[in-house]
């Protein structure tokens, strides 16, 4: 490469040690590289890039208090600061697989690991920009989110063989599949994996059969993607995608835990967790998971009142009905995290209310109903002022309260809204369901899973009777779960199949359907609801 080329960077190099920016700084200086800017902060990458225009950044992992190297990445990309041809390097002596899947994922130019010598960095440099100078015209399509732009440009570099056509073979996929001609992006998948398959180039075909074949048959194909290639984030993320799509969304939260366990440091992975296992009803997970993204929202771009919010509402509901010393002290920090939300973003009418409900239900759940009634007629108040707070996710949050608050028929309304309107998204429909199906706490869910799961080991070796009884404790700790209702229904009427009718077991059956009346057509578990209630009402509820 000419010394010309690399004299004319302009170059960014941030580390918080001094030596370590002095020593970069003399091998780009051997090399003829001059205009050169150093900083120690990641505030002050993002003030050099929003007054300058640098051709490469070397940015180092860990600076210091404040943003990280990959916040520092995510930013200058979302706020505009960095040209389309910059080179953006971070450098790192992290190993942990945490951190290098987060960076990874930020979508760095390069990652340098620590320690390097003079030859790497200069031989790394050397062939970034190289292939910049090669890709130019690909990477301002791109930047420009101009498919045919993309399309022109890589075929070019193709016909002229150039060294990168592989990396062109991709981005035409892509942009062909952008531009919905799906028959061209699944031949060139294939064309690029004649030889060997490619993690990218499948989970692509994944996302084709989608749209030109059918959701089971993506789904297919990626569990093939994930079992030929474990660490594929993407195939693992749209497996989830796709399964909740499905309706299978607990297996949706299985495959989203793998992504999360293979690569937590993504805030927004977190958050998508957190609603999705809501809707399944683990607050278990929700719980952790909450917690995670408020941890990742420090010093991001990203951060807002949602993540302190999400975090306390999951509190809230983990400590319904418990009134323990643990349980104290979760409500005082779920009320500290609404005091943080407030203090550091700006309070519109949504997050205003959202913040009042939960409020509501904290007092509630720890048996203070004067306040939680005071902070409930707040909410009241500011929806009666501005109906159009009334959406749908409020209205669960809305109803979640006055079902606390013991205002059954009015919460009954308010889930209504929700139940009894088509449009509304899947999810939300489900987080509904999941709260009507449990309206207990974290400790009391845990034990009736616990209950639950001894009892279907007795039914599944036959030992009826104790299953009947097992069901009857989890009952007593989640009342109304459709679940361990639905088999205590079904063990009680196996235990009939094999003895004799039993007046007991029937009045079993019929107050153990009755408890999940709440059930409609829209419920993930309606057909056997519907089946087991059939069962009972033709062979038994005529009876004396």
């Amino acid at each position: 490469m000419g010394l010309q080329t690399l004299r004319a960077l302009q170059v960014l190099i941030a580390d918080d040690f001094e030596n370590s920016r002095q020593s970069i700084r003399k091998i780009l200086l051997s090399v003829g590289i001059e205009n050169i800017h150093v900083t120690a902060t990641g505030k002050g990458v993002l003030d050099e890039c929003k007054s300058k225009k640098f051709d490469l950044i070397l940015c180092d992992y860990n600076l210091g208090h404040g943003k990280n190297g990959q916040q520092v990445l995510e930013e200058v990309r979302d706020l505009g600061y960095l040209k389309s041809t910059a080179l953006f390097v971070i450098i790192s002596a992290e190993t942990s697989r945490d951190v290098v899947m987060g960076i990874m994922e930020a979508g760095p130019d390069e990652y340098l690991t620590k320690p390097f010598t003079q030859s790497v960095l200069v031989k790394r440099i050397e062939r970034l920009v190289q292939q910049n100078g090669e890709l130019s015209e690909v990477k301002k399509a791109l930047a420009k989110n101009s498919p045919q732009a993309v399309l022109t440009s890589c075929n070019q570099l193709i016909k002229a063989g150039s060294r990168y056509s592989a990396w062109c073979r991709r981005k035409m996929a892509e942009a062909f599949f952008d531009i919905k001609q799906y028959d061209k992006t699944k031949s060139l998948c294939h064309l690029v994996q004649s030889k060997r398959d490619l993690d990218w180039a499948m989970v692509l075909e994944a996302r084709v059969m989608k749209e030109t074949v059918s959701l089971a048959d993506a789904i297919v194909h990626l569990n093939k993607v994930v079992a030929q290639f474990p660490n594929c984030i993407k195939a693992f993320d749209y497996l989830a995608e796709y399964l909740e799509e499905k309706g299978d969304s607990e297996q949706a939260q299985d495959f989203l835990e793998s992504a999360v366990e293979l690569s937590p440091r993504v805030m927004s992975r977190q958050q998508t967790l957190v609603n999705l296992s809501l809707a399944n009803g683990d607050l278990d997970i929700a719980l952790k998971s909450s917690q995670q993204a408020l941890k990742l929202s420090t010093n991001s771009h990203y951060a807002s009142a949602d993540q302190y919010l999400q975090a306390a509402q999951v509190i809230s509901e983990s400590i319904i009905g418990d009134i323990s010393a643990e349980s104290r002290k979760k409500a005082q920090d779920a009320f500290s995290l609404l005091n943080q939300a407030t203090k550091k973003f700006p309070e519109e009418p949504t997050t205003k209310l959202n913040k009042v409900l939960i409020e509501s239900q904290i007092y509630s759940s720890q048996g203070k109903r004067d306040q939680a009634n005071l902070a409930l007629k707040e909410a009241q108040g500011m929806i009666d002022e501005h109906a159009g707070l009334l959406t749908p996710v409020m209205a669960l949050e809305m109803g979640k309260v006055l079902y606390a608050t013991d205002q059954h028929e009015a919460a009954a309304e308010m889930f209504d809204h929700i139940l009894k309107n088509n449009s509304v998204d899947k999810r939300l429909v489900a987080k509904t369901y999941a709260f009507l199906d449990e309206p207990v706490g974290l400790v009391a869910r845990l034990k009736a899973k616990q209950d639950n799961l001894i009892g279907l080991s007795f039914y599944e070796n036959k030992r009826y009777e104790d299953a009947i009884e097992a069901f009857k404790k989890a009952q007593k700790s989640s009342p109304i779960h459709p679940g361990l209702n639905m088999n205590l229904v079904q063990t009680a009427l196996k235990l009939m199949e094999i003895t004799e009718r039993n007046q007991t077991l029937i009045r079993l059956c019929i107050d153990s359907l009755d408890r999940i009346k709440h059930i409609t057509d829209r419920h993930k578990q309606f057909k056997r609801y519907r089946s087991l209630k059939a069962y009972v009402s033709r062979h038994f509820q005529k009876s004396p």
